[in-house]
């Protein structure tokens, strides 16, 4: 027997709707309604997983993309022009699989931005079409129909819905 028969026929009608949130997205005066799926913690957990751990092939995508004109700048300008710019502080490092812009790791700005991709996609994923079709769009689809103050809105929205904070829960 299944644990939502054992809570009777009242949760069995209304298990599915359990399993779903409303959230409401605003931006000024533009305000839409859509419903997540809120996943069992075994999900979340997968979830979390495919999130904070993306794909090292596409880490070197992102990277090849961010440091594409970056490299042609430097390759133009040669060593030279690396050691000009490195005058008066080591402004730019570079490594065997790196460089280094002022700290910054550019290796790592590309794996926080895989992160970022990959959680707007699993997010995403998370919706309840209005069709039924389920929603299977990749980052750059999402990009492509949405601006990004309106992902980021949706993203925190979904977010809430499935992690809800201290003070949600409390009131519930």
């Amino acid at each position: 027997m299944s644990f939502a028969k054992k809570l009777g026929k009242s949760y069995e009608m209304v298990r599915d709707q359990a399993k779903t949130k409303k959230i409401t997205v605003e931006l000024g005066e533009v305000k839409f309604n859509l419903t997540v799926r809120i996943p069992l913690k075994r999900e979340m957990e997968e979830l979390t997983e495919k999130i904070t751990n993306p794909d090292s092939e596409k880490v070197n995508e992102i990277y090849a993309r961010l440091t594409k004109s970056l490299k042609s700048s430097l390759d133009e300008g040669g060593d030279d022009f690396v050691k000009a710019i490195n005058a008066e502080k080591e402004t730019i490092v570079i490594t065997q699989d790196d460089i280094v812009l002022d700290g910054t790791s550019m290796k790592q700005v590309a794996s926080m931005t895989a992160i970022w991709e990959n959680q707007v996609e699993e997010f995403f994923h998370l919706l309840i079409s209005d069709t039924g079709e389920p929603i299977t769009e990749t980052f750059a689809e999402i990009s492509e129909e949405f601006p990004e103050q309106i992902i980021k809105e949706i993203v925190s929205q979904i977010d809430q819905a499935i992690r809800p904070d201290y003070k949600t829960a409390k009131k519930n």
